[in-house]
Parts: C-alpha cells; sequence; structure tokens
C-alpha cells in the first residue's frame, strides 16, 4: 500500500521551492549537488507514505542522509536539510526497532553522522575539549540518570538510547569537522524550511494533513507518532507540516526565518531568496503559532543586538507583542485563557511535586499528581519543556541544560577575538541569535525534541567555527612570509694594475 496522491504532493511542493533554490548557486557542481539532494529528500517521502516497516523507513533514512554527505559540502548542511524537511524532524515517525533499543529518527540521524565522518576524513578537524563539551555531557547524563531511577533495566536501556546517544554523538561530530563555507549551511537551512512551509501552506488551505495516513499504511498505531486530531484556532485549521505538532512546527520555522534574514546579510537581498524567507513566514503563519512568532522576535532581537543596531533590537521584540495580542485570532479569550493556564502551571507543578522536585518524578501524570491541570483535550499537556524537564529529571536537570545554554556565548567572545571574516561573522550571530530563540521558544512548548536538538547542533557549530578559526589563524602565523630578494650582482671585475 502506498499513499501516491500524498506522495505526489510532496513531490510537486518539493520541486517548487528547488527552482527558487537552483537560482542561489553558479556552480556546476552544487547544481548537481542540489539535484541529487532533491531525489533523497522526494524518496525519503515515498519511504513514510510506503508500507515499509517502521526499521526498514528509519534504515532508509540512515542511507539517504549519509549518502548526500558530500566532500565538498559540511555535514552539518546536509543535516539540518534532512532535520526540516522529512517527517523525522519533530519525531513524528517515531520509534520502531526492538523494544530494548528504539530507532528514533535522531538515532538514525546521528548514526548517518557517525558514518560521513568515517567516510570523509579529509574533512576531520582536531580540537581540545570546551566547556559546552562537559556541559552536553553533564546534562544528558544526569537527564538519563534521573529518568532511570525507578526504571527497569530495560527501560534504562531505551533511555540510553533514545536519548544519550543520538543528543551527545551529533553535537560530537558536528563540532568536529571543517565548515567551510558557512553560506551553504544557511542557505540548505532556508531551503528545507521554505519547503516545509509551503507544505504547512497547502495543508491550511486544503484541511489535508499529508503525513496523517501513515499509522494505517504501516499498519502500526502504537509506534508512529502522526497527527491524530485536526487542530483550529479561530475556525481555521492549524497545519503540521513534516512537525509532531503545530506548535513544534511554528517554532522550527521561526528559528528557520532568523537563519534566512542572516543569509540575506551575507549574500544580499535577491528575488529567490525573498520568495524563500516569505514561504517560510506563511508557514509559520498557517500553524498560527505564538511560540513561532516569539522565536522569530527573539532572535532578531539578539542579532540586531550583536550588529551594533540597538534601536532596531528594542522595535523587533515590541512588534511581535503588537501581532501577538493585536491579532484576533492570536489574541482575545483564548490567549487570556492560555495565558493564565501557563502560569499555573509554573507554580502548581512544583506543588504538585513536592518532595520529587529534585530529582524529579516522571510517574507523577500516570500516577494523577497533576490531574488538576488536565485541560479541554483530557491530557496534562505541561506547553513548558523546563517543566517537562522538572518533572522527568527535577530541578538538577534543569540547571544542568540552563549551564548548557550559558555554555554557548563565550564561544561567540571566543570568534570575535580571532577576527573573523564578514561571512563567518554573520554565522556566528546567526547561530547565537538561534540559540537565544530556542532557549525562549523552549519555554511556551510541549514537543521539544526537534527545538532541543536543533539548539544542540547551533552550539556544535559555534565549537567547529571556533576550532577552524584558531586552526586557521595558527597555520597562518607558523607559514614565514614570502618575501622577494634581488639576485645579488658583483658588478665587473677589472684587472689589477700592477
Amino acid at each position: 500500500m502506498f499513499l501516491w496522491k500524498n506522495a505526489v504532493v510532496l513531490v510537486v511542493l518539493l520541486g517548487a521551492v528547488t527552482l527558487p533554490a537552483s537560482m542561489l548557486v553558479r556552480a556546476r557542481w552544487e547544481k548537481l549537488y542540489l539535484a541529487r539532494l532533491f531525489c533523497c529528500a522526494v524518496i525519503a517521502v515515498c519511504l513514510a507514505l510506503s508500507a515499509l516497516p517502521m526499521i526498514a523507513t528509519q534504515i532508509g533514512y540512515l542511507l539517504l542522509l549519509t549518502a548526500c554527505f558530500d566532500r565538498r559540502l559540511p555535514m552539518a548542511a546536509t543535516y539540518l536539510f534532512f532535520l526540516l524537511w522529512t517527517p523525522a524532524a519533530g519525531s513524528l515517525l517515531a520509534v520502531s526497532g526492538a523494544y530494548i533499543a528504539p530507532i528514533t529518527p535522531f538515532l538514525t540521524f546521528s548514526g548517518a553522522l557517525l558514518l560521513g565522518y568515517l567516510l570523509h576524513p579529509e574533512s576531520h578537524q582536531k580540537r581540545t575539549w570546551v566547556a559546552s563539551d562537559l556541559a552536553v555531557l553533564g546534562f544528558t547524563l544526569i537527564y538519563c540518570i534521573c529518568m532511570s531511577l525507578r526504571d527497569t533495566p530495560t527501560g534504562v536501556a531505551r533511555t540510553v538510547v533514545t536519548f544519550l546517544v543520538p543528543y551527545v554523538l551529533s553535537y560530537q561530530i558536528v563540532s568536529r569537522v571543517r565548515l567551510g563555507s558557512p553560506e551553504i549551511i544557511l542557505r540548505l537551512f532556508v531551503v528545507a524550511a521554505a519547503a516545509a512551509g509551503l507544505l504547512c501552506l497547502f495543508e491550511s488551505l486544503r484541511h489535508w494533513p499529508l503525513y496523517a495516513g501513515i499509522m494505517g499504511v504501516k499498519n502500526d498505531i502504537w509506534t508512529v507518532d502522526a497527527p491524530r486530531t485536526w487542530l483550529e484556532r479561530g475556525g481555521i485549521a492549524r497545519a503540521y507540516g513534516p512537525f509532531a505538532h503545530p506548535l513544534t512546527g511554528g517554532a522550527m520555522l521561526g528559528l528557520a526565518a532568523v537563519a534566512a534574514w542572516g543569509l540575506s546579510r551575507i549574500r544580499g537581498v535577491s528575488g529567490p531568496l525573498a520568495l524563500l524567507g516569505a514561504l517560510i513566514l506563511v508557514g509559520l503563519g498557517a500553524t498560527l503559532s505564538r511560540s513561532g512568532l516569539v522565536a522569530v522576535a527573539v532572535g532578531l532581537m539578539v542579532f540586531q543586538f550583536l550588529r551594533g543596531r540597538y534601536l532596531l533590537a528594542i522595535l523587533v521584540p515590541l512588534a511581535g507583542l503588537v501581532i501577538v495580542f493585536g491579532l484576533p485570532i492570536l489574541g482575545g479569550e483564548d490567549a487570556r485563557f492560555n495565558a493564565a493556564y501557563r502560569i499555573g502551571l509554573l507554580s502548581g507543578v512544583p506543588r504538585a511535586l513536592g518532595g520529587h522536585m529534585w530529582l524529579g518524578y516522571r510517574e507523577a501524570v500516570a500516577q494523577g499528581m497533576l490531574d488538576s491541570f488536565i485541560q479541554g483535550q483530557g491530557i496534562v499537556d505541561l506547553v513548558n519543556a523546563y517543566l517537562a524537564l522538572l518533572v522527568e529529571g527535577g530541578l538538577v536537570t534543569v540547571v544542568a541544560f540552563l549551564l548548557f545554554i550559558l555554555s554557548a556565548y563565550p564561544h561567540y567572545r571566543a570568534i570575535k577575538r580571532l577576527q573573523p571574516g564578514r561571512e563567518q561573522l554573520i554565522f556566528a550571530q546567526v547561530l547565537i541569535s538561534i540559540h537565544s530563540a530556542t532557549a525562549v521558544s523552549l519555554a511556551l512548548l510541549s514537543s521539544w525534541v526537534a527545538p532541543m536538538q536543533l539548539s544542540f547542533i547551533m552550539v556544535a557549530l559555534l565549537v567547529a567555527l571556533r576550532t577552524q578559526l584558531a586552526a586557521d589563524r595558527a597555520a597562518s602565523r607558523a607559514r614565514p612570509a614570502l618575501v622577494a630578494t634581488a639576485p645579488e650582482e658583483l658588478g665587473e671585475r677589472l684587472p689589477v694594475l700592477r
């Protein structure tokens, strides 16, 4: 069985975005690579919409991502493209494989990064350990330990395979490869986000979630996390796109909009780039997500602040507040109820946990400790990644994650001291802006897996850029300067007079 109509629509949407994307490149090898990326993205869509078992689908993703790695492009560019375009971006194809070791999308993607790292040794760069390495390892270890306190050995193995391995592995590999041209990384990120935004627009206009039928096709209702209910806000359908929830989609597209703005500062504004940016914003609007608008406002505010444009840094969040509270579909009674519910969670969840607040108590929801926060859909939706970490891993996990967030900012100061080029400096500013916007938007998200993974990649790219600049500077100092010297002329020798 194969959802061929859905596949045709997805291929057409991807092709519509590939056309302006091809106008942004001039080199022949880049056009050929874009064609290869398009073919692999089409195959990934067909795998998701076919009756192929889940484990085979995930292995197919691993092989496709590995096949797209190229020695002339940084692996992070290809990784970010697949992260946003494939339905794995928001854990849409959530779990498959053996019960003791579930094969999640991020596990297969990190495995593909490992294969690419082994197949392309020319892209390796040696570096020493930095504070972010310890922060990543400390956060993931503390979270897994707190999650495993009252679990069975099988559950402990699942936690390690699901969280510790993919997060640490992907961060370590991305931070240990050379970046080459940062513009290519942002460009592929924007292209994938534009394709996802166009998909969100189509779903909202046609009321047709293209990935909703995966559970029936694969005959698996337990391990596939696909859209099950059609959400509306103000009578307008909220698009899912390749994400698990409109909130996740809005946040990811909002972060991509910040990347598109940074790319326009590097390349200059052009017609194709403006079209891709417009598709991202339209897709963000189709999700009707406030978290996406917050991500855009915070990201652009930080970006303008880093560039020394302080007036714009103040005006951007003010404009975001006007949009959020001024538009009737985003404001009104629904916004007031939503704000009251979230504020109640901030004070009520720690009180309900009691003595379990320090190390967490993930059984709190199942045992009814949080039943007072059941909302209209009949579930306890924490809509806050920090509260979710507090429930599952306790206050120690939240502190460890905050230390990881703070560990990214010293890298930007170190990069500025290394006197980077204009493109590299703007790239570092975009990374810091996306990382800061992610830290804020996580307070508005219930499905936090994909944005948190993106935050790990942003920090890894900062470490890789810092390492590359330091290595280039050391090499330029060690190389002796080339100075042209004229040959020594002894002149004409005359005979000696006697």
